[in-house]
């Protein structure tokens, strides 16, 4: 798995007192801790259909957490025509006498949930948010949506790996529920009673066996999230050069922002998020055994991504045996990995007359001159902001890198041309 990004300490994304929220909705409900709750439609709806209950004093309390094994009991009970699908698992802590346990099998049986690695359920444990929608999703089988149904975000970065895809499906098809603010997911908060109750019920829609409420008419709060068809983008690119080409690898889920919903276009880039990237947006082919870098442990996160990418050639590492992977990504250095990985002129000598144009071409380490020379032949790489000017001991700021990674990516697979003043062509 490689990793985004390092990540900034984050402001509070949460809506602030100015902002305006949907209206309460009061509609007839048999638990008074609902009158006037957004999702009372939901919670009644479900009620009404002996899939949930509430507590004997007549409360429903649905701003509590719900735990894995309350989250396996409503699913067993909601969602009983889907077939099994997985082999039976029996986890160390779920005994027979457990009050769920018949639940926990049924749920994993039919594929909506799973257990550990120690073959635990932990079934005290509270439902994170993505947990809980990336069950559903994947429980019931639902068709595959495209990534970028998750731009709608603001904080899609913080969307584990793992459940980019069962996510994207879950937001196209109108499970996920987001409330007060539609584009705030909250992925790894716990999921409340009120939330998994929509949750629960849109999933019943998705199979046609309940009808819609239609989130946001006169009646029902707007809870659920309405996918949209484009990808979201970043509000700190908007006005920069390289907008274009930030949002066209982000349209292709090929980069992540910060979690406060930001890309930071100017920040420089590691070695080791270079090689992330180049192993999500290439197929890396090895073309030479690996190497143990001594400065790159196996349990270092991008170490998969560092031994791909040098394997197949598109970076190496020092005389001394390291790899830098923390050390700031320079441009030469990324000139030569790009032309050096995808071999379209590996015979070819690049025309060196073409670098007479810049005033700093008696920088260009010698390494590097003839890649340099080569990548405007493929009109790979940017000058911006300053044309006249190569700067090879600069760090390839984001998007910089970026424009030279979309064009050779446009090479190695099919992606809409982007027609660009700040390309160098020869």
């Amino acid at each position: 798995m490689t990793s985004p990004l390092p990540r900034p300490l984050r402001p509070s994304l949460r809506p602030s007192p100015a902002q305006s929220l949907p209206p309460a909705i009061s509609i007839p409900t048999r638990f008074r801790d609902l009158q006037g709750h957004w999702a009372a439609p939901y919670v009644e709806a479900l009620a009404s259909r002996n899939l949930i209950k509430g507590y004997g004093d007549g409360t429903y309390r649905p701003d509590e957490a719900i735990n894995r094994a309350q989250f396996a009991a409503l699913v067993a009970a909601s969602y009983g025509t889907i077939p099994f699908s997985k082999a039976a698992v029996a986890f160390v802590d779920v005994p027979p006498t457990l009050w769920a346990a018949s639940a926990i099998n049924l749920a994993q049986q039919r594929g909506f949930v799973g257990g550990y690695p120690d073959q635990t359920y932990r079934p005290d444990q509270a439902m994170a948010r993505v947990q809980a929608m990336v069950a559903v999703a994947t429980g019931l089988k639902l068709p595959a949506a495209p990534a970028n149904a998750l731009g709608i975000f603001r904080d899609r970065a913080q969307i584990p790996s793992y459940a980019i895809d069962a996510l994207a499906t879950a937001t196209q098809q109108g499970l996920v529920v987001n409330y007060p603010d539609p584009a705030l997911l909250r992925p790894l908060e716990p999921i409340t009673r009120a939330e998994v109750a929509v949750l629960i019920y849109q999933g019943l829609v998705a199979l046609e066996q309940a009808p819609s409420l239609d989130s946001g008419n006169a009646s029902t709060p707007p809870v659920v999230v309405q996918p949209r068809t484009t990808q979201g983008s970043f509000p700190d690119i908007q006005n920069h050069w390289a907008k274009d080409f930030v949002q066209g690898l982000l349209n292709e889920n090929l980069i992540r922002g910060y979690d406060d919903g930001q890309f930071y276009p100017d920040r420089p880039m590691t070695r080791a998020q270079f090689a992330a990237l180049l192993d999500k947006a290439f197929t890396l082919t090895p073309r030479r055994p690996g190497l143990q870098f001594r400065d790159v442990p196996p349990n270092y996160w991008g170490a998969s991504a560092i031994q791909a990418a040098y394997r197949a050639g598109y970076l190496s590492g020092f005389p001394d045996q390291t790899f830098g992977p923390e050390n700031s990504m320079v441009r030469a250095q990324s000139w030569v990995a790009l032309v050096n990985g995808v071999p379209l002129m590996p015979n070819q000598t690049g025309n060196l007359t073409l670098l007479n144009r810049y005033s700093d071409r008696d920088k260009i380490p010698a390494y590097a001159l003839d890649a340099v020379a080569k990548a405007p032949d493929w009109a790979w790489w940017s000058t911006s902001p300053m044309p006249a000017s190569l700067t090879p001991a600069g760090w390839p700021a984001g998007p910089i890198f970026r424009q030279w990674y979309t064009k050779p990516w446009c090479c190695s697979r099919a992606c809409p041309p982007i027609n660009s003043p700040y390309i160098v062509r020869p």
